[in-house]
Order: structure tokens, then sequence, then C-alpha cells
């Protein structure tokens, strides 16, 4: 276990490595040089090599893609290799429900993982109890909350509430974590430096300009450079929110936030709530019981709109009509602007119109009622409901203690009634990642002013800027030898790598050649590229796309797969999930012995930095 000192008040400014991190990677390195020589590589500690995987962003696809890979990783006998382990979006959301086991890298907790994955969603009223906490305890309380909370319970399935600097006190059995997210404000000045922001278990802050805190004081508000107050560190379960929120850049994505909002809500009609004509809906007891109740208005909204995204993808327009047609009863006199798109739509029409046509009218609507959700959901209190039972009824409420004119809590309202209330604001404000900078009022001459200016700062996606997190390994101060590139992004697999060498070349960090021909070979790419240092200070870099020509059989599969695991849909099911799995172990299991191989050359390297031997 290692020792932790104590944790300083006041930022860190320097490009150097903290003295905690220094004493996990040194303890870290001891077992890689064990690993080394189980492998046949026997060398001084001086002479292990570093060795960092980063993991793309990409939602769920690159937490499935990161899981598949370390799996592989362990079969193959190859993560004791690594000192660090880095993530950008997605894939921070793999390593957040790893590292939940200080152990992890030694037992199956990849396969916990990615059973948790398989299986049902974290249930609604867990997320908002968490959601509620963070209410009371964040003045600030945003979209990035929510998000964490959606990210964990719908995609993830697990919600750690722990902090990352509670790792700060763990052994070196797993490879030292680096989570991103950059600045939005000055990401959208194309202010490089003040832009890459990194948490480690140590320390947080922005990699370019060497300006750091003790995570634990991350949200804490700091004034001239020095704690002023203290307040609670973020969980996992908002980090992950964080790092995984690229959809904030811009309310252009509010569409996204609408979907994922609606789907959070509907999760609770598809779990087994049954309605029963438009005004009752069934409610079962903990005995298997039910019991008929008056649905309100707004609920009704609620489990309209649900059940409208849900069918928005289906060709047969009788099924959203319908649903479309109930709305419209309901929401008379109450919305205006464009959910007057309810009144001007007439049967006819809907038919008429394409599936295309009828998604984006859905997509519109369910916007404009939350961004009007004030005009209708006015009279929706947490009211009991009074309901005179059936002979047959009352005899079932006997036998359970209940009686016959009974005064119950619609047990699901409440939650769908604090979303509504508390979180559809919210994408109207459309603020994200609001904390404290513990640059403000900071005087120094290598701190930007427009930085020190404000007492908050917003931190989001980092696949943003770069969708890769090569930054904090690209930090001298690390000394990164060996960078194995997992790409799991969309589109292009070559624009992770050119932008990172763009923010080298900016920042005058050391970084190998790479040709922007590469880009070439974008829609049908290899499944490895090794783009070797010419200096000791460059690092030789492993670059290998998810999709490619050795686990694809040829440029038309590698499409299809770019279009079924697209970034932005609703979790992939059981099949899908094992699919992927396997694409991405393939990677790893095809390229088990140029990994071995670039590791071999690595610790070749190190040993030459200290020239012949006398």
């Amino acid at each position: 276990m290692v020792k932790q000192t104590d944790i300083p008040e006041t930022v860190r400014l320097s490009h150097s490595i903290n003295d905690e991190e220094i004493k996990y990677v040194t303890l870290r390195k001891t077992l890689i040089k064990k690993w080394l020589k189980d492998q046949g590589i026997n060398c001084e500690l001086e002479d292990v090599p570093n060795i960092a995987l980063l993991g793309s962003g990409g939602g769920e696809r690159a937490a499935v893609g990161m899981l598949g890979s370390l799996f592989q990783l362990v079969q193959d006998n190859l993560l004791g290799s690594l000192l660090y382990m880095c993530g950008v979006s997605g894939t921070t959301w793999c390593m957040s429900s790893l590292y939940s086991d200080s152990d992890w890298s030694l037992n199956m907790r990849c396969d916990e993982v990615i059973e948790k994955l398989k299986g049902p969603t974290v249930g609604l009223s867990k997320a908002v109890k968490w959601l509620k906490l963070r209410k009371e305890q964040n003045q600030d309380f945003n979209l990035t909350e929510f998000w964490g909370a959606f990210t964990a319970s719908y995609f993830m399935k697990e919600m750690h509430t722990r902090c990352l600097s509670e790792e700060a006190h763990r052994n070196s059995t797993n490879p030292y974590p680096i989570y991103s997210a950059i600045e939005l404000e000055h990401n959208k000045l194309d202010c490089t430096k003040g832009v890459w922001f990194e948490m480690t278990p140590h320390e947080s802050g922005f990699s370019g300009l060497g300006a750091f805190v003790p995570t634990s004081c991350l949200g804490s508000q700091f004034e001239g450079g020095t704690l002023r107050e203290k307040r609670k560190e973020m969980d996992m379960v908002l980090l992950q929110g964080i790092c995984g929120s690229a959809i904030a850049d811009g309310q252009r994505n509010n569409a996204e936030v609408v979907k994922m909002i609606w789907a959070l809500l509907g999760v609770t009609f598809s779990a087994g709530i049954k309605t029963k004509g438009q005004n009752s809906m069934m409610l079962m007891s903990a005995r298997g019981g039910k019991v008929e109740v008056c649905e309100s208005v707004p609920s009704q909204v609620v489990r309209c709109v649900s059940e409208l995204m849900v069918n928005a993808e289906d060709p047969d327009p009788l099924k959203t009509w319908n649903v479309i047609t109930t709305l419209r009863q309901l929401l008379e006199g109450h919305v205006s602007s464009k959910g007057e798109m309810l009144w001007n739509m007439d049967s006819e029409s809907w038919k008429r119109t394409s599936l295309e046509e009828r998604k984006k009218f859905i997509e519109t609507v369910s916007l404009e009622l939350i961004l009007t959700s004030d005009s209708w959901t006015k009279d929706w209190e947490d009211k009991r409901y009074t309901y005179n039972a059936s002979a047959d009824e009352s005899k079932y409420m006997v036998t359970t203690g209940m009686k016959d004119k009974v005064s119950i809590i619609n047990s699901w309202v409440p939650d769908e009634l604090w979303i509504v209330q508390n979180i559809f604001p919210l994408v109207k404000k459309w603020e994200w990642g609001t904390v404290y900078n513990f640059f403000f009022n900071i005087q120094d001459t290598n701190v930007l002013s427009s930085m020190a200016s404000k007492d908050k700062i917003h931190l989001v996606d980092a696949g943003l800027k770069i969708n890769s997190p090569y930054p904090p390994v690209l930090r001298p101060s690390r000394d990164v030898d060996l960078i194995i590139s997992l790409d799991f992004s969309a589109g292009d697999p070559f624009e992770t790598v050119l932008s990172a060498k763009q923010y080298a070349d900016e920042l005058k960090l050391p970084f190998p050649p790479v040709k922007e021909s590469v880009r070439k070979e974008k829609e049908h790419p290899q499944d490895c590229y090794v783009f070797e240092g010419r200096r000791p200070e460059e690092p030789t870099i492993m670059h290998m796309p998810l999709f490619n020509l050795q686990n694809c059989k040829g440029e038309e599969e590698i499409k299809k797969e770019r279009e079924k695991y697209t970034t932005f849909q609703q979790h992939y099911g059981v099949s899908d999930i094992e699919h992927l799995l396997e694409k991405a172990k393939d990677n790893m299991r095809n390229n088990r012995d140029r990994i071995l191989e670039q590791i071999l050359l690595a610790v070749k390297r190190r040993k030459n930095r200290k020239g012949p031997e006398p």
C-alpha cells in the first residue's frame, strides 16, 4: 500500500509530476520489471519502459471495445507491462467500473463488468436518489449531473459513488489511471495550453499549463492560489458525466439530451407498468395485487412521449398517430410555439410522411415539451389519489390490511415528477460541468489572465478537442516510451493521432512522424500502425483502429460495423455487446507478438540512452 503524505492546500504550478505519483509508478515499475523477466527480458529498474494504454472516446462502443481489449490483454499476459491507463469519454466509463476493484487486473473484474453491461439498467429511483443528493450539495446543479446518472445507470448498469482520490492510497497492482476532460470556454477560444484537464487519484489540473490541485480538492473554492473553502469531492458518477459529455458543445445537441431524458423515463414503463385506458393505470403491489388509481395529466404526457420515442422508428405510422392523438387531447391549450405542430398535423398527412419526417416531428415535439414543461406540469404535485374499491378488490384489500376507500401514493410519480421539475429546465439553461476555478485571482505570469478572472470553469468531454488522451502522456515528466492507442472513434480512425500530433507541435512536445497521407486508408484501415520515435525523447505509437481489414471482411463490412455501432443510440443488446467484444479481442490477439516486439525495442532504447558500458 502506498502511504500518502499530507495533502497541500495550494495550487501547484509545475510541469513535473507530483511526488505521490512518482511513488506509485516506481512501485509499479518494480512489478513490470518482474513481468519482463518472466518474458525472458532482463533489465535494470531504470531500463523498464514507461508504457501507456490509451482508450479513445466513442460512447458505449468505446466502453465495450476497451473491455474487450483489456480482457484479451489479460488472457495474453500483456496487462502486466502497462504503467499508465488513460481514457476519454466512453473508455472512462469502463475505467470507472474496473477501478472500483483495487485489484481488478489480478482477478475477473473484466468479466463482471461485461456481465453487468448485458444485464438490466439501474432502477430510476436509484438514479433520482443520487441526483437529489447532488442537487442538495451543489448550487451549480446542471446537466452534467443528469448525464453522469444516465450513463452510469443506463449504459454501465452500475453507479459507483466512490471518489477518485480514494484510490490514492492503493498499492501498484493496477496501471496508474488518468481521466481526461477539457475546459469548454478555452476550447472554443482554441487556447491549446489552457484546454486539456487531467484527473488522477492524486492530482487534477491542466496538462499543458502545468497547474494542479489535489484531486480531493477538485471543486473546492480557491482564491489567489490558496484553498478558501473545502467542498465535497465529486464522485465517479459525476466524473463519468464530465468525461462523457460530448454533447455539451453547443445547444444544437439538445435533441440528444432530450432523447436520453425520455429514454430514462421510458425505462419505468418498459419495466412492467401497464396502462388501462387513458385516465388510469395499474400498479402492482409488493404481494402481487393490483390497485387502480387515477393518473394525472402530466404523468400521461410523460408516458405518451416515452412511447413515441420508443416507436419513433416503427414503419407503421398508425402506432405513433394514436399516441399523438392522445397528446393533442391532453395538451390542448397548454403548449404553444412548436408544440402547435400537434394540432397542425392530421391523420392523412401523417400517413403520407416518410419515416425520417416522422422521426424529426417526434424529436421536435418532445424537445418543445421539455422546454415548455412549466406550462403543463404546474398542477403536478406529489398527490395522493383516492379510489373506491370494487367488491373483489375490497376483499383483496382486507386480506392485505387495506381499507375499502384507500389513499395511496402513485409510487412512480415522485421520481418522474422530480425529473420533470428539476431536469427539464436544465435543457433550456444548457449549462455543463460547472466547477470552481482554482486559478481564480491567482497572480502568476504563467497563468492566463482569461483563466484567473473567472471564479468558475466548465469541464466537459475531452473528445471535443482530441478524441484520445494523448496530452497527459506527452508530458515530458511522464517520459512515456511506448503508447498503445486503441481507437474506437466514429469515422476517420486517424483523426485522433493526427490531432495529437498537432497538439504536440503547438506545445513543442516530442512526437513521432505521422504522415497526413495515412488518411487515404481511413475507409479500409489495417489493424495496427506503428509510428516509430526517431529520437530518444519521442515515444513510439502503436495505433489500432477498432474495425479493420483483419477483423472485418473488407471495406464494406467495416462500413456496416461503423453504421451499426453509432455513438448516440440506445444501449446495445446482449448479442451486439458480445459481437463487439470479439472484434476488440481479435485486435489484441492478432497483435500480441507485435506488442511484445515493441516492448522489447522500448527496453533497448532505454538502455541505449545510457550509452555503451565502460
